[in-house]
């Protein structure tokens, strides 16, 4: 939740001014969903209310580095980046997991690979159907996710029941494809799976092979703080306030009203107070949103009495329920004479670790060339052997990345290749288990706001996630051997060709398992009588009045796709229950 200085953001923005009014919503953290919300709650029908975001981190959202689709190489395990490290894994020997989270205005969708499925249909519909989160199935939600969109892929002409235009969010298909990513795309043709050229298409099955819409405009990185916040900001006729560095110790509850919350910046304590009607939005995401109830008072009482945290509501479910993509890679290096072909040896002078002028050059100029991509621009969704039979969905996404693996670990791969000189040529899958079993938790390492919560994924306790990976990787394989790719495929690096068995693959992947990057779940929703719900549908804790979660929190399931998309629909669909 740290964060050391402070400061506003806003016309006639002062701490004396953020401290000594009342508002009618704080929004603590500045990600995804608190961008939204301060823009919603600012304007329209929110015009006049008065908005106080609260976020730990960085005002530094338009930097270079986050503008730059392929900065993520630099921003990860960055000063933008929160940087967690999972615990207590069992499934895995101990062996904690790198996890990103944004720590600045924008999120983790300034950080993030960018990539815009939504999952389909189906993942929605067994919100109320299976959770009793009325009205959240997904024809219920689509007008959410089009109203923010500005599809800019040409699938809304198409598709326009299912992609919006002219909203402040862009999709848009990378301005760059390499040629071993074409030839991934002519290799599933050849393998027997259909292409896909709408993953957001809920009228047909999700699977096949195809380019994953992005969220950038014109080659330019979209997110939360860029598209939504900063229009916000520009308008003068909003009461609206950003503090930036500004670190919530807890939320202020008296006969289980949400008061206010109080916060922290240079060393002094400070207030930020509800008006009469007012509510506190929390907004920090799936792992900063348990914590601070937590440390609030609100959570699993016996966990919260071990840390001599005062019980004010006894809600099991705070920080369980935590869902991931698990994933898994299998990488081929390119023979000698194939030097040069993949993203990786076009980004860096030979020989060094310094960048190469050309792709910055040309993004600068034209926002075209290899640095519009994060890598992993293409892809598909499959469905494998390990596919739960009662379910029509895939259980496999696969990312395709035109570049060697530098390690098996894939996030791994992309921390250390800023690091390394004359990277190797090839390519790489990365499977993941979209639609996961695996459960994991929040809970607190002690009362003090300063300390990181401990984050445990459950990676791999799931055996029909450890199946649906190890499919994963023989279907690499086998679309790695098709003709598309025969002049180009050398030596399988990892996990190597002598890993073969059900067995060998499942160690490989213990070994090796890392996030896709889409952690949601610890204060899902739910009816009050659901002893784990946290929130009811319309996001409102349980038992306690003007305090609301709105972010990915809420998710009872993970939906097959990346969290970014849902995590701006329920955005959306809270500021619309506020302002109904």
């Amino acid at each position: 939740m740290g964060g050391k200085s402070c400061k506003c953001v806003g016309a006639d923005a002062d701490m004396g001014e953020a401290v000594g009014q009342r508002w009618d919503y704080v929004i603590v953290g500045g990600g995804t969903a608190g961008c939204l919300l301060a823009n919603r709650l600012t304007t329209g029908k929110g015009a006049g209310k008065r908005v106080l975001v609260l976020e730990a981190g960085s005002g530094d959202y338009n930097s270079t580095m986050v503008q730059i689709p392929a900065g993520v190489l630099r921003l990860f395990q960055g000063d933008k980046d929160w940087h967690f490290t999972s615990q207590n894994e069992s499934a895995t020997a101990g062996r904690g997991m790198y996890l990103c989270r944004g720590k600045v205005l924008g999120g983790s969708s300034a950080l993030n690979v960018l990539l815009y499925t939504r999952g389909d249909k189906h993942d929605y519909d067994i919100w109320e159907t299976e959770f009793g989160c009325v009205g959240w199935k997904g024809y219920d939600v689509m007008p959410y996710f089009k109203k923010t969109q500005d599809d800019l892929t040409g699938c809304s002409e198409k598709n326009p029941e299912y992609h919006g235009t002219g909203g402040e969010w862009a999709v848009e298909h990378c301005r760059y494809q390499n040629p071993l990513s074409a030839m991934y795309l002519e290799a599933c043709e050849q393998a027997g799976y259909p292409l896909n050229a709408d993953f957001n298409d809920w009228s047909k099955p999700q699977v096949g092979a195809g380019r994953f819409p992005l969220s950038t405009r014109g080659g330019v990185r979209c997110h939360a703080a860029s598209a939504l916040l900063a229009p916000a900001l520009a308008d003068s006729t909003r009461k609206l306030k950003v503090l930036t560095g500004a670190q919530v110790h807890k939320v202020v509850i008296e006969d289980s009203i949400a008061q206010g919350v109080r916060f922290q910046e240079g060393g002094k304590s400070h207030f930020a107070r509800l008006a009469p009607g007012g509510e506190v939005l929390l907004a920090g995401g799936a792992i900063h949103s348990p914590q601070l109830l937590m440390l609030s008072g609100i959570g699993p009482q016996k966990h919260l009495k071990q840390h001599g945290i005062e019980v004010l509501k006894n809600l099991d479910g705070v920080g369980e329920n935590l869902q991931d993509h698990p994933a898994a890679v299998v990488s081929f290096q390119c023979p000698e004479d194939k030097k040069g072909i993949s993203v990786s040896s076009k980004l860096k002078i030979k020989g060094t670790t310094l960048p190469h002028p050309g792709p910055a050059l040309e993004w600068k100029m034209k926002k075209t060339g290899p640095l519009c991509s994060t890598g992993c621009d293409h892809g598909g969704f499959f469905r494998t052997v390990a596919a739960p039979a009662n379910s029509p969905s895939c259980d496999l996404q696969m990312r395709f990345l035109a570049a060697r693996a530098v390690t098996a670990d894939g996030m791994n791969s992309f921390t250390k290749f800023k690091s390394t000189v004359n990277h190797p040529d090839g390519f790489s899958f990365q499977s993941i288990a979209v639609r996961p079993e695996s459960r994991g938790r929040v809970t607190l390492a002690g009362s003090d706001p300063n300390m990181k919560p401990i984050v445990e994924t459950g990676f791999c306790t799931s055996k029909n996630d450890l199946a649906t990976m190890r499919e994963g990787l023989r279907l690499g394989r086998r679309i790695a051997q098709q003709p598309a790719f025969q002049e180009y495929i050398g030596k399988e690096v990892f996990p190597g060709v002598e890993v073969q068995t059900d067995d060998q693959l499942d160690a490989y992947i213990r070994e090796s398992v890392h996030t896709a990057n889409a952690i949601v779940g610890t204060c899902r929703m739910g009816q009050a009588t659901d002893r784990l719900a946290v929130c009811d549908p319309e996001m409102r804790v349980h038992g306690v009045r003007g305090l609301r979660v709105c972010d990915s929190s809420v998710m009872p399931k993970l939906p097959g796709g990346q969290s970014g998309a849902g995590t701006v629909m329920i955005a959306e669909k809270a500021a619309d229950a506020l302002l109904a």
